[in-house]
């Protein structure tokens, strides 16, 4: 006959057989796991054979694979993604870059670039893109690819360090500027054709007559719509100047007939 404490002692005893199974096949099932991680990170045929690269128009392909060089050859599951992008980036052209590894052996990258919002001219006269954040951008080859406004600077070439940020009042005003004519009258971008400083005050020339602009600190739309209206009715000479300054106004500097 069994007793209770009998019964009781022999449902520990199978208490722990069954933890000792759990943890055996627990145990089991990580070593498995990590032997097909550890294969995976030494087969051959997980070698890195072909890199592709897309998204770029600034930045060369050939620039970009010969950067990329080195990861071929070597375990697509040992390669480091942020370590690609981090070359990626030394050039000041690539904002970010998404990477994708593709089995057996293949690597594609997207590459997101910094777009040029201003040419800013040096005191020797060369031209220099930055970006909406200030930051000076590469140039590849002598053609001058995008189609941007000018800001005639004093600074010489030697501030103009490619993956560096201007920091300078007069370019960070201009570039506040034109950020605002993107968002609020963007159907007027194209007609800008260069920005200049007079007494502080920011200067737009129109590419299609030689206007210059005075533009307002408000109702920048409104106001640009105004002097349009004024210039479709002939109204405005050649190399006028033209203050939105004040509300609901176009005040007329006149220039060459």
């Amino acid at each position: 006959m069994h007793t209770s404490r009998d019964l009781r002692q022999r449902k520990r005893r199978g208490n722990s057989r069954y933890y000792l199974f759990f943890a055996f096949s627990l145990f089991a099932c990580l070593g498995v796991i990590g032997g097909i991680f550890y294969a995976f990170r030494h087969l051959s045929i997980f070698e890195l054979q072909s890199i592709s690269v897309h998204g770029n128009t600034a930045v060369p392909d050939s620039l970009l694979l010969q950067k990329t060089q080195k990861y071929l050859g070597q375990n697509l599951f040992q390669i480091s993604k942020k370590s690609i992008r981090q070359d990626l980036q030394s050039f000041s052209r690539v904002k970010d870059a998404k990477i994708k590894k593709h089995l057996l052996d293949k690597l594609s990258i997207q590459i997101i670039e910094r777009s040029g919002m201003l040419y800013v001219k040096s005191f020797e006269g060369n031209l220099f893109p930055i970006d909406e954040d200030g930051i000076v951008l590469s140039k590849y080859g002598k053609v001058y690819k995008e189609d941007l406004p000018i800001f005639s600077s004093y600074y010489p070439d030697a501030s103009f360090k490619a993956g560096s940020k201007l920091d300078k009042e007069d370019i960070a005003r201009i570039c506040k500027l034109h950020k605002r004519i993107v968002k609020e009258a963007p159907e007027y971008l194209n007609i800008i054709s260069e920005y200049y400083m007079v007494d502080n005050t920011i200067h737009i020339i129109d590419a299609r007559f030689g206007t210059c602009i005075i533009p307002s600190e408000n109702d920048l739309a409104k106001q640009f719509k105004r002097y349009q209206f004024v210039q479709d009715n002939g109204n405005i000479g050649r190399r006028s100047t033209v203050d939105l300054r004040f509300e609901n106004q176009v005040v007329v500097k006149a220039g060459e007939k």
